[in-house]
């Protein structure tokens, strides 16, 4: 990864947040609300810092068990929101995120567990965008990359820091010379559109 196309990596982030700042940004939740995704609904409620608090339950999906993290290593195995989901589901997840229609044989291939681990990230990338502008695209390609059968689970947390465990302030570290990006992050984000998309609202 050249220094190069790390600079690249930066201003593109830089840009995405410009564009979501001057688009109005992404509202904080100011009460308990549901919302409809393609998959099922979520809920959200006013968190802390004011990014929303994302939730489902099992009178939402019943039978499920339901986990809000997005990766989580218990013994050998790796649970959460990611390792539900099948490589081949993540690009109708993109699709749903990008405000796209879906068909009812792209919904009907997931299990109810599926369909709450799919519509929690929906919530959850709204929430990300709150903490930190610019995020929704970030987060976007790195679930595109989740569609190749041999990108681990755990992986997406190299493409995503954001989403790890106290990376809520890693953008900001980042553009306060305070961190820097790793090689799976730059790689996400020079991924995630061509110059034709960047213009577009749902790119």
């Amino acid at each position: 990864m050249t220094e190069e196309e790390r600079k690249k990596a930066d201003a593109r982030r830089e840009r995405w947040a410009k564009r979501d700042l001057k688009r109005g940004g992404t509202q904080p939740a100011t009460s308990f609300t549901t919302h409809q995704t393609p998959f099922g609904p979520y809920n959200e409620r006013p968190g802390r810092g004011g990014a929303p608090y994302i939730s489902s339950n099992k009178d939402q999906y019943p039978g499920t068990q339901g986990d809000d993290r997005y990766v989580r290593e218990e013994g050998n195995e790796f649970t959460g929101l990611i390792p539900t989901l099948d490589a081949d589901h993540f690009p109708h997840l993109v699709e749903a995120l990008k405000g796209g229609q879906l068909s009812e044989e792209d919904i009907d291939k997931l299990s109810d567990e599926q369909c709450r681990a799919a519509a929690m990230l929906i919530g959850i990338a709204s929430a990300e965008a709150v903490r930190e502008p610019g995020a929704i695209k970030h987060i976007r390609s790195a679930l595109r990359r989740q569609a190749n059968p041999e990108h681990e689970a755990p992986e997406f947390l190299n493409d995503f820091p954001q989403a790890r465990i106290g990376g809520a302030q890693h953008e900001k570290r980042v553009r306060a010379g305070k961190a820097r990006r790793s090689t799976p992050e730059v790689e996400t984000i020079l991924e995630a559109s061509s110059s034709s998309d960047e213009s577009m609202s749902s790119s």
